[in-house]
């Protein structure tokens, strides 16, 4: 599987972690967090090269959208995570 994909399989990953057995949820997961990393790659194309952050972020909104935290709370962790943890490519950003 390319890096790049590697967010189609964080839905699968929350169920099992938390062993939900919900497959509406699973599938909206999967729905939500494919609209997110499109969203990006159709205003930064370059945002493909951005597999920990797409696989990180996905993980993370899975938990949104089962409703175990909110908007703000993902985006307070995101800003914590990209803060403390590196994982944007080196070049990003480089014409």
């Amino acid at each position: 599987m390319p890096p790049i994909n590697l967010y189609i399989l964080t839905p699968i990953i929350y169920s099992d972690r938390q062993k939900t057995n919900n497959e509406s949820l699973t599938q909206e997961m999967v729905k939500e967090t494919e609209r997110m990393v499109q969203q990006d790659l159709f205003y930064d194309k370059k945002s493909k090269d951005q597999y920990k952050f797409h696989y990180i972020s996905s993980y993370l909104y899975c938990f949104v959208v089962a409703g175990k935290i909110d908007d703000f709370k993902y985006d307070e962790i995101m800003e914590y995570v990209t803060g403390e943890i590196d994982i944007f490519t080196r070049d990003y950003g480089a014409n």
